[in-house]
């Protein structure tokens, strides 16, 4: 089941096209790896399947909605419970703890405190950082930053996981780690996984390879889905990074 389609997109800002007669499915479940070269418009696609940015022209769908069609607050609240988000850089609010890092997007939901407290230290156990939680950004690791990234991410049960360079500010083996959570978060919970990624680390999770390059976008599949033994990688993500 495609759980995104765009249908002709383009995009353009002003004069500038930077991709057009864009068609894309994406299956639920999917690891799906972005590549392209700096300013070829990864990011760019990325932002487009996450609701960031707006296309051109052309039709997006997402689970089964065409989210051209919803209203302002309609979109807001739908891209915030359908997809999670993380940003290049280990993107946290450097004044809030890692807890609250974690907690601010069900803060903006409407989401309960004590269900936001409840369901953040389940992240934050899953993820192996629970002993990090009232520490500042910046005094914790930059692979346990990236984690809290991801349990914000996951706080609103997301079906769609997009990251842009998740890896890029590790060293290699937290960058491994981190690909390998994600797809462990793959399997376990069903979320579809899209990494706009200039890394050759991360093709080999990848189900489905997009490749951005001189206004166009083309997919291919892999034939091979990615797994792995769960008990590793939970022995890896308990790891002190």
């Amino acid at each position: 089941m495609d759980i995104i389609q765009l249908r002709n997109i383009k995009k353009q800002y002003g004069e500038k096209v930077i991709f057009q007669d864009v068609n894309l499915n994406i299956s639920a479940g999917f690891f799906v790896v972005l590549r392209g070269e700096s300013g070829a418009g990864k990011s760019t696609l990325l932002n487009l399947i996450g609701g960031l940015e707006t296309s051109t022209s052309g039709e997006i769908v997402v689970d089964g909605k065409n989210v051209g069609s919803l209203t302002g607050k309609e979109r807001t609240n739908f891209y915030r419970h359908e997809i999670g988000i993380i940003f290049q850089g280990s993107y946290l609010q450097p004044q809030f703890s890692l807890f609250e890092n974690i907690t601010l997007p069900g803060v903006f939901a409407g989401m309960p405190e004590a269900e936001r407290k409840t369901k953040a230290e389940q992240l934050a156990g899953m993820l192996g950082i629970t002993e990090n939680l009232k520490f500042l950004p910046k005094e914790v690791s930059g692979g346990q930053a990236e984690r809290a990234c991801i349990a914000r991410a996951l706080l609103l049960n997301p079906k769609i996981i997009l990251a842009d360079e998740p890896t890029s500010n590790l060293d290699e083996e937290n960058a491994k780690t981190v690909l390998e959570i994600l797809n462990y978060i793959r399997q376990q919970m069903g979320i579809t996984i899209i990494i706009a990624s200039h890394s050759r680390d991360v093709l080999e999770f990848a189900a489905q390879v997009v490749t951005v390059r001189g206004g166009t976008v083309t997919s291919e599949l892999t034939n091979t889905i990615a797994t792995q033994d769960s008990q590793r990688v939970e022995n890896d993500i308990q790891r002190a990074v």
